[in-house]
């Protein structure tokens, strides 16, 4: 009986150990500016500009005429409210990164929102995850969709 608890905290203790090996490389920060100077960064910062200001004109003026006529400006208003009923109102945010794809540039954002606890009146925030997908064209930057995750 000792001896199989024996050889069970051994056999847990290196593989705890093993898995300490993992390496994660991260992009040189110069790689890292230059996400930020891109049409795609600039689309996206705009649009999540609009949508703090609560501003639907502008919001839907960055979408593509096939994607403004689903998503109006009625449209940004009423998924607008229900965003900030479920998550609270929107306060800031910041860039993650672009995802690596073939002809498409989906940038990632965290988008943080503010509540306050209705029965300890305390404030707090919470964050979820803003994508804009786009794609260039003539040198220009097209939303091709967008999500809150």
């Amino acid at each position: 009986m000792f001896r199989t608890v024996l050889l069970s905290v051994a056999a847990g203790l290196a593989a705890v150990l093993a898995s300490g090996c993992t390496s994660i490389s991260e992009l040189p920060p110069e790689e890292l500016k230059k996400q930020g100077d891109t049409p795609e960064y600039a689309l996206g910062r705009e649009m999540l500009i609009a949508f703090l200001k609560n501003d639907g004109r502008a919001f839907v003026s960055r979408l593509e005429p096939k994607v403004q006529e689903q998503f109006t400006v009625e449209k940004f208003r009423e998924t607008r409210e229900r965003i900030v009923r479920e998550l609270g109102e929107p306060v800031s945010f910041r860039f993650l990164t672009t995802l690596e794809m073939t002809a498409l540039k989906p940038n990632v954002w965290a988008v943080r929102f503010k509540r306050v606890n209705p029965q300890s009146k305390k404030e707090f925030h919470q964050e979820v995850l803003f994508q804009v997908v786009t794609a260039l064209a003539d040198g220009k930057a097209h939303v091709i969709s967008f999500n809150f995750k």
